[in-house]
């Protein structure tokens, strides 16, 4: 009986710990999205501070949850990481080095929601 009320513990914490894991892959590309639109040139200073503004408190609203983007810079780590495509290594950049982020990665807790896509020396 004693086990069932802990796996039943369990489980009901594990629920509570990844409760915002649905809500947040909703909401990724929408944070993509902005960044995207950020990028645009020509924006007025108006519509940019607005964009920044949404933006900032969308990444906020996602670490409140325990939502944290995945550090996509130095060495490649295919537990965080996605190889979407490789350039040759050299003397500048060694192998198994990230060159380039095309899409972010975030992760809720210990949970992956979404790997860093990135370009990786090899």
């Amino acid at each position: 009986m004693q086990n069932i009320q802990r796996r039943a513990n369990e489980e009901r914490q594990l629920l509570q710990r990844y409760r915002s894991q649905d809500l947040a892959k909703a909401i990724l590309p929408s944070l993509d999205n902005l960044e995207r639109a950020l990028a645009v040139e020509g924006l007025t200073d108006d519509v940019k501070k607005g964009l920044e503004m949404v933006q900032e408190s969308l990444i906020h609203a996602l670490k409140e949850e325990g939502i944290e983007e995945i550090a996509a810079d130095g060495a490649f780590d295919h537990n965080y990481h996605m190889a979407i495509q490789t350039l040759p290594a050299d003397d500048e950049h060694p192998a198994d080095t990230i060159a380039q982020v095309f899409q972010k990665g975030y992760k809720l807790h210990d949970r992956i929601l979404r790997p860093a896509m990135v370009v990786v020396y090899n």
